[in-house]
């Protein structure tokens, strides 16, 4: 097993190296339970956030033993790389790596609890969305990618927000970062566009914030958008042709 901690919370060491019990144990609270499993916990008086990455095949244990960082690693890194950047981003506290047989199988990363909720339901569930929280958030991909990073799963549910009582905009917590991509200054426009295109299929929605994104970048509206358009038609196909696919095997 291989541990990396923040100096600062080394005290939570013990916890740490127990971890595969502690995630399995009843003292956590499910936060999200899918490809990859999420819980929250107290350690020592911490709030903290345990995300354990689904276990490995044999292919991806040889390649992520020998030739590429892992999941959990890339997350803890790129915590403060976004931060440093101007991005806010749970602090990182720990990663681990289990080992069996001098093979990687899974990972784990900790960091800091945000308790703040995520944009998804509050935009792409409730029939009449808040247009400020769309435009801001489009606003803060914007800024996203004015700094260089293009997020490796851009989607609403990735964005944790919260409202500024005083001038009613709101500010946002970036979560699952660990496929991000780091440029020195902004991407291309067609990096953008196909960024752009995974935030979400509700086309209204989708609509508002890619106008909104055009605007801060002072491009054309109608040339973004269907620039944007473009690409989650693709993705749309690409997602319809691997259901069908399934079905045949069923």
């Amino acid at each position: 097993m291989k541990i990396i901690i923040a100096p600062e919370f080394r005290p939570l060491r013990r916890d740490i190296e127990d971890i595969s019990r502690l995630f399995g144990s009843p003292e956590g609270k499910t936060v999200y339970e899918g490809r990859n499993s999420i819980r929250n916990f107290i350690l020592q008086g911490t709030p903290v956030t345990i995300k354990r990455f689904k276990r490995v095949n044999f292919a991806q244990q040889i390649a992520y033993t020998f030739f590429k960082s892992t999941k959990a690693e890339r997350a803890y890194r790129y915590a403060s790389l976004f931060r440093q950047r101007g991005i806010n981003t749970p602090r990182e506290i720990a990663y681990v790596e289990v080992y069996e047989h001098g093979l990687f199988t899974t990972g784990y990363f900790l960091s800091d609890t945000c308790p703040d909720p995520p944009a998804f339901p509050a935009l792409v569930l409730e029939p009449d969305f808040d247009n400020a929280l769309a435009s801001d958030l489009a606003r803060f991909v914007a800024k996203m990618h004015s700094k260089g990073i293009v997020h490796g799963d851009l989607n609403l549910g990735n964005f944790l927000f919260r409202k500024n009582p005083e001038n009613g905009h709101f500010s946002f917590t970036v979560i699952d970062i660990n496929r991000s991509t780091f440029y020195n200054g902004y991407p291309d426009q067609t990096t953008c566009l196909k960024n752009l295109s995974t935030l979400t299929h509700r086309r209204d929605l989708f609509q508002l914030m890619i106008s909104e994104y055009a605007r801060e970048r002072k491009w054309d509206e109608e040339e973004t958008l269907r620039g944007a358009t473009v690409w989650l038609e693709k993705l749309e196909a690409r997602h319809e042709r691997k259901q069908q696919i399934k079905k045949l095997f069923k």
